[in-house]
């Protein structure tokens, strides 16, 4: 036999040895997980001191426990299994499984925790289709998706959820967006909102408006708030000194 083969033989000899004493580590390691699963499962995952176990052991004990849970229905249990393991794939897994239940908030923050964008943009779709707007403002940030998020915005406006569209255009920093919410919301006495919406434009102008508006109605300490990020401090002043 020339050199050649004999290092290729040789070779295959390792590679299957190897492969022999990975699988024999890996039943060795089901077998203990078999053994201490039970004992986990009675006493609590958060409960058991799993110091003297590998990281490997860990890791596949957490695993099995959160396989168990989730085959009972015990969701919460089972994510915090996975996430003690790492797990993102089983974490996605338990998202699914709340969003058949409809738990679409849930849902969320698996995938959040997941950082599975792919499912973090179809859950935002899917909360938006279902007029969960606060859910699909949540998901479209995530992904950083600012597109999405003005869809969102704007059908906050045409449905009147206008304190949270306030909130969408102030992170995509939508001037025209947010003068529209801030003057539902002075139309809706929101006026907390409304100076969100306004101080956020940065429209000096409709602050100054609202600063009247909400000291003509006793609402001093948004009047003042008003006055003073619209630069009129001497209104901001006088109030601070003679408000109620």
């Amino acid at each position: 036999m020339d050199i050649v083969m004999q290092k290729l033989v040789n070779n295959m000899a390792a590679a299957s040895q190897e492969v022999l004493q990975k699988q024999a580590r890996r039943q060795e390691l089901d077998t203990s997980i078999k053994q201490l699963l039970p004992f986990v499962l009675e006493k609590g995952l958060n409960n058991a001191d799993l110091s003297m176990l590998t990281s490997e052991q860990r890791q596949q004990l957490q695993v099995s426990y959160g396989d168990e849970q989730l085959r009972k229905g015990r969701l919460k249990d089972a994510l915090n299994a996975f996430v003690l393991a790492t797990d993102r794939m089983r974490i996605c897994g338990v998202g699914e499984q709340y969003e058949l239940m409809g738990q679409l908030g849930e849902a969320l923050k698996c995938y959040k925790l997941a950082a599975a964008e792919e499912r973090l943009l179809a859950l935002g779709q899917r909360c938006l289709s279902r007029n969960k707007f606060r859910e699909a403002m949540e998901a479209f940030k995530l992904v950083d998706n600012r597109e999405s998020l003005e869809r969102v915005g704007f059908e906050c406006l045409d449905r009147g959820k206008h304190e949270l569209a306030v909130e969408i255009f102030t992170s995509t920093k939508n001037t025209d967006g947010l003068m529209t919410a801030g003057d539902y919301c002075v139309k809706e006495r929101n006026y907390f909102a409304a100076f969100n919406a306004y101080h956020a434009a940065g429209d000096n102008e409709r602050l100054n408006a609202l600063g009247g508006m909400c000291a003509q109605a006793g609402q001093t300490q948004i009047a003042i708030r008003c006055y003073d990020a619209a630069g009129n401090q001497s209104m901001a002043r006088f109030l601070q000194t003679n408000g109620g």
